[in-house]
């Protein structure tokens, strides 16, 4: 015979549940932010951040501007050594990847015209050792792309 208030009233019970750990917060400490703005080497991989060490990503954009077009060069994301998620913002754009969540990127701007182009990169990916954001310039072009990262490590 069941007596007191009913489960859905019951606190988590860590023993019960056998649980290792339970995060009822973010567990990482202050935010920081990285900028950097380099000159992608024509057909080659530009390393934009690099930030070692454990954490989150809370957000973050490249931005490749005022260039030829620059439409298919491609935004890598590179976690804990290992190539997380890459595309081209072409794709993005071609996929209609405009909301937020719907991928590891979301296109923010697309313009032929002015050739302007930025990706968001999202919130909540995690990393152990490092993470790493790089473009891959497809045009043959010198162009200057610029990268911005909020993080926190543990």
């Amino acid at each position: 015979m069941a007596s007191g208030l009913p489960d859905y009233y019951r606190g988590v019970d860590i023993a019960y549940q056998a649980l290792s750990q339970m995060i009822v917060r973010p567990k990482y400490g202050t935010a920081t932010g990285a900028h950097a703005s380099e000159s992608a080497v024509p057909n080659g991989i530009v390393s934009l951040l690099s930030v070692a060490g454990k954490g989150m990503i809370y957000g973050g954009t490249v931005l490749a501007v005022w260039v030829s077009t620059q439409k298919n060069s491609i935004v890598h994301l590179k976690i804990d050594g290992s190539y997380f998620v890459s595309a081209s913002f072409n794709t993005l754009n071609r996929y209609g990847m405009f909301a937020e969540h719907c991928f590891h990127y979301r296109i923010m701007k697309f313009d032929d015209v002015s050739f302007e182009y930025a990706v968001a990169i999202m919130y909540g990916i995690t990393f152990e050792t490092s993470f790493e954001v790089l473009y891959q310039e497809r045009h043959g072009v010198a162009a200057t792309v610029e990268a911005l990262a909020l993080y926190a490590l543990v």
